[in-house]
C-alpha cells in the first residue's frame, strides 16, 4: 500500500492511498510482453492550442480517476493481499488479478489500449501523425482530443458535439473536469491576440530549490560572445547536480521557453566535465 498527500490545482489537500503490485518481480517476455504506451507529443499539443485560437475552439481539461484499473489484463498475475486482508481470507490466500493495477509494467499499455478502443467506439479517429490525438468532424462541427496517460484535453467548436463526447466518456470512466486552465503543468491563458503557455509555478519552484528566489533577473540568457569565454579552471563540481540543472532547463525549453534553447544546448556540452565557473553562469541563467 502506498499513502500520500496530494495538492490539487485549486490548493485543496487530498489524502490518498493506493494498492500497488510489486511489478519489479516480473520478468519480460515471461510475465508480460508489450510495454510501450504513447503520450501526446508536446509539438502536437502546441499545434492544438494554436488551432483553438484560430478557430475559436472551446478548450477543456479532464483527468480520469484510477485510470489503470479500467483495463483488462491478458496475463495471469497473482499477488499478496493488502495488509489486514488476511484477517478475512487467512494467511494462505493470494489474489488473482482480473484487471490491471498500478505497479505492473504492462498496466500503462493496457490503459492506453482501453481508452483508444473506447474513443474509437465514440466515433473518433486516431491521427496518423500522433497516436494520442483523435478527431471527430462532419465538415462543420469539429472535436479534437489529446491525451497524456490519464490527462485529457478536448478542443471543440460545437457545444452539442462536445457534450455528447463528454457524456460518452463519463458513461465508461469516472472523470474530473479541471477547474483551472492547466495541462501537464503548463498554465494556459487566452488573450485577445493569442493563447499563452507558461510554467511560472515550475520556474518558481526551481528558484526556491536552488536558493535563487531573490536573485535579480537578466534581460537575455547570455551576452553576445559569452559562449566563447569559458577558459578552463580545473575547479570541477558535482556532475550530478550540473546535469540535473541542465535537464530542468531542457524541460522548460522544450515546452514553453524556446528562447533559452540555444544557451541550454550550449551549456549541456559541459555535462561530462562541469567546472565551477560554468556552473555559476548556469545558475545565473536561472
Amino acid at each position: 500500500m502506498g499513502y500520500s498527500l496530494k495538492q490539487s490545482d485549486d490548493g485543496e489537500t487530498k489524502y490518498k492511498a493506493r494498492f500497488v503490485a510489486a511489478g519489479f518481480n516480473q520478468i519480460k517476455n515471461k510475465d508480460y510482453l508489450e510495454l510501450y504506451s504513447p503520450v501526446v507529443n508536446i509539438e502536437s499539443f502546441r499545434l492544438l492550442i494554436a488551432l483553438a485560437f484560430k478557430f475559436n475552439l472551446m478548450v477543456r481539461f479532464f483527468d480520469v480517476k484510477t485510470a489503470y484499473l479500467y483495463s483488462d489484463i491478458e496475463e495471469t498475475v497473482y499477488m499478496l493481499p493488502p495488509p489486514g486482508f488476511e484477517r478475512l481470507v487467512g494467511d494462505e490466500k493470494v489474489c488473482k488479478l482480473k484487471r490491471s493495477i498500478y505497479g505492473l509494467p504492462q498496466s500503462g499499455r493496457n490503459w492506453y489500449m482501453k481508452i483508444k478502443s473506447e474513443l474509437e467506439k465514440f466515433g473518433l479517429t486516431q491521427l496518423a501523425s500522433d497516436n494520442c490525438v483523435f478527431i471527430k468532424s462532419d465538415g462543420q462541427n469539429m472535436l479534437l482530443l489529446c491525451m497524456y496517460v490519464d490527462d485529457l484535453a478536448i478542443f471543440c467548436n460545437n457545444d452539442e458535439t462536445y457534450q455528447d463526447i463528454v457524456n460518452n466518456i463519463k458513461s465508461v470512466f469516472e472523470v474530473n473536469e479541471n477547474k483551472t486552465s492547466k495541462f501537464l503543468g503548463m498554465e494556459i491563458v487566452k488573450h485577445k491576440i493569442g493563447i499563452s503557455l507558461s510554467q511560472s509555478e515550475y520556474i518558481e519552484s526551481l528558484l526556491v530549490k536552488y536558493n535563487l528566489d531573490e536573485c535579480k533577473s537578466v534581460k537575455t540568457p547570455i551576452v553576445k560572445g559569452e559562449d566563447k569565454s569559458f577558459p578552463p579552471t580545473n575547479e570541477l563540481i558535482d556532475i550530478t547536480m550540473y546535469q540535473e540543472l541542465i535537464g530542468e532547463l531542457l524541460y522548460l525549453a522544450n515546452r514553453t521557453r524556446p528562447d533559452i534553447s540555444f544557451v541550454t544546448c550550449y551549456l549541456s556540452q559541459f555535462n561530462h566535465k562541469p567546472e565551477k565557473d560554468i556552473t555559476f553562469r548556469l545558475k545565473e541563467f536561472y
